[in-house]
């Protein structure tokens, strides 16, 4: 494996804790990958690393790279997410922790629980935020470690009573999630974190693991995430690698700081940066060079290309973002029938809304393409069907799972099912749970024979959800009406859960770290065009990369203006954005008379605020070939019969 000399220099640095900074495709995953290779070549134990990121996937591809670099077939290392290294800590130390029976829920049962504390709380007439809502409310209160009556302060216009309604909310929530055994994605970090910080013979005794804690993605760590850094460092030595010009997950709680202030807080820690980009050709690295340097904050990198060629982005403006759309599709079909795969092109949007005139032309055109970003594999509701029967035999304390499993039966309402979570609280165990839901529901033997057949297979994970999908199918096929399409997805799970020893850890796993429903259908091989959000293109990259609606609204995006540091984020999501690009980048934007066009989508600013605050209005043209394509169409070509002026809503 070649190491440049920066990289060799992180990979070899033999001080304290260190972080480095990894500009856009400068070959981090490498020089952490090649940081754990060197120690191991020094001696470390590779029991005594802990190898912390983002993604299920991105853990187990450092760990096989590793494997094959070091062509040793196992290595003891801990690699895995936050979550997961948390939530396998505690499973071993459930006594310390307080969750021993905890049953681990996704976003989705956090609503449904949220529902039923809102609706047994709230009176009549009474104007309360929506379930989904409260639930972000207490998400980011948690992962930004504040109480929730001071976020609300602070980050919201709740005027003070509807701060204490949504605070009485918070708390019952709290209660009911203790009450059931719950732990959702949230608690897994503030459980851990708080322990960690509150005991501190259990500190030590973790401390004393690890020797080395390598952090992928530094940037966007959050305060919960950072206090268990802290708590594990010294002796363990940090290693973090992360890019604060990438910072784009402030929404998700990420905390800007812990990359931008880290050797203020840890003493005697030394900046390493990595320059030298191995994906992007110059022309595109120098204008993502400007758009930093354009900012008050002193990000200290300028990215230069391993490559030599050189090959400027394309700024094209539109009379309309119809005209945008139907150019971009002209654009990729001459691509195309020129030789190209759908899958060298990628399609990046600041909003899902943004693309909507896009994926018209795309679905007409009969283009393949996949929206990253979507609906959560696990999430999608056949899925959860078919789960809630699982969850059921794993806890006969999950009012959520058998709520959804009684309910799926015909002539089983929420009145009955109510009445049966209730009996099912007073049983020991699953097996009595069975037994007595059997005498409850004499005539609906069915439900019960559901049950009865999954814990059959329970030590056979794989065999257990093709069992439930079995036993359920009848019922599904008359839910849903594209029933052969979602059926493939539960042959999918089958197939996921091969990889697992238990039911309970393939369900906690890939509720921690869901797949999508489109990148399922990726994994199968599909040629299609990538249409994604700017925050779910992240990590990927293409050989031409078209960048949609880089206009005024968009870049600031309209609700971050009049907020400093949410403009600067935004600065960052244009360039992690841009940086996405291998070979070619063409930026779009539809300006009206020479000005500057209002967003359809956007609520009411003054326009001369927008104009100030948009990051191009300044661009060095010298950076970008500019082209103004006006009447591209008319309505004698080939791409259907709208055109622009046509009364059809757009």
């Amino acid at each position: 494996m070649e190491l440049n000399p920066q990289q060799k220099a992180a990979v070899a640095y033999d001080g304290a804790h260190v972080l480095v900074l990894a500009g856009a495709g400068t070959g981090k995953t490498r020089t952490i990958i090649g940081r754990a290779r060197h120690l191991l070549e020094q001696g470390v134990d590779p029991g005594r690393i802990l190898m912390l990121t983002f993604t299920r996937r991105a853990a187990r591809e450092m760990v096989q790279r590793l494997t094959q670099l070091t062509g040793q077939e196992q290595l003891p290392l801990m690699a895995g997410t936050f979550h997961h290294f948390c939530l396998y800590t505690m499973r071993r130390m459930p006594a310390a922790f307080g969750v021993a029976n905890a049953t681990v829920i996704d976003r989705d049962d956090q609503v449904q629980l949220m529902k039923l504390v809102r609706g047994g709380r709230r009176r009549k007439g009474e104007q309360l935020p929506r379930a989904s809502e409260l639930v972000s409310l207490c998400s980011y209160a948690r992962n930004t470690n504040q109480r929730i009556a001071d976020y609300l302060k602070r980050y919201t216009e709740h005027d003070e009573a509807t701060i204490e309604k949504i605070c009485r909310l918070a708390k019952e929530f709290e209660r009911r999630k203790r009450a059931n055994d719950y732990l959702d994605y949230d608690d897994i970090l503030f459980v851990f974190a708080s322990r960690l910080q509150a005991d501190s013979a259990l500190r030590q005794r973790l401390k004393s693991l690890f020797d080395h804690i390598l952090v992928d993605e530094m940037q966007d760590t959050n305060p919960l995430q950072w206090l268990i850094l802290d708590g594990l460092r010294d002796p363990a030595r940090l290693f973090c690698v992360g890019d604060d010009a990438q910072s784009i997950y402030a929404f998700r709680g990420a905390d800007f700081r812990n990359v931008h202030a880290f050797t203020r807080r840890v003493p005697n820690a030394a900046v390493l940066r990595l320059e030298e980009n191995y994906r992007s050709t110059q022309g595109i690295l120098d204008l993502s060079n400007w758009l930093l340097t354009a900012s008050p904050l002193k990000y200290g990198k300028k990215l230069r290309a391993h490559r030599k060629t050189v090959s400027k982005p394309s700024l094209l403006d539109f009379d309309s973002d119809f005209e945008e759309a139907r150019w971009i599709v002209h654009d990729l079909i001459e691509r195309h029938e020129a030789g190209a795969d759908w899958r060298d092109h990628m399609v990046i949007t600041r909003t899902g809304y943004g693309a909507r005139a896009l994926e018209s032309f795309l679905v007409e055109q009969k283009i393949p393409y996949r929206f990253v970003g979507g609906t959560s594999l696990m999430q999608a509701a056949h899925v959860k069907d078919l789960l809630s029967l699982v969850r059921a035999c794993a806890s006969p304390r999950d009012e959520l799972a058998w709520a959804r499993y009684l309910t799926l039966w015909p002539r089983i309402g929420d009145v009955t099912a109510a009445r049966v979570i209730r009996e099912m609280r007073t049983c020991s165990d699953t097996r009595a749970a069975v037994a007595s839901l059997a005498k409850i529901l004499k005539a609906r033997r069915d439900v019960s024979d559901g049950l009865s057949a999954v814990l059959g297979d329970w030590n056979d994970p794989p065999a257990a959800i093709t069992r439930a999908g079995h036993y359920l199918a009848p019922i599904l096929k008359t839910r849903y009406s594209n029933w052969n399409q979602r059926r493939r997805d539960l042959d999918l799970l089958a197939r996921l859960a091969k990889r697992h020893r238990s039911l309970v850890a393939f369900i906690e796993t890939y509720t921690l770290d869901p797949v999508s429903v489109t990148e399922s259908r990726r994994l199968q091989g599909e040629d299609a065009v990538t249409l994604t959000t700017v925050h779910s293109a992240k990590g990927t990259e293409a050989p031409v990369c078209y960048l949609i609606r880089v206009e005024p609204g968009m870049y600031p995006h309209i609700r971050s203006l009049g907020r400093e540091d949410d403009e600067e984020e935004e600065r960052r999501i244009l360039y992690v954005a841009m940086t996405r690009a291998r070979d070619e980048l063409v930026l779009t934007r539809c300006l009206r008379n020479g000005g500057f066009r209002r967003s359809p989508y956007s609520v009411s600013v003054a326009p001369d605020r927008e104009r100030e605050a948009y990051f191009f209005k300044d661009l060095d043209r010298r950076l970008v070939n500019s082209e103004t394509i006006t009447a591209y169409f008319d309505r004698s070509d080939d791409y259907g019969a709208l055109h622009p002026d046509d009364d059809d809503g757009w």
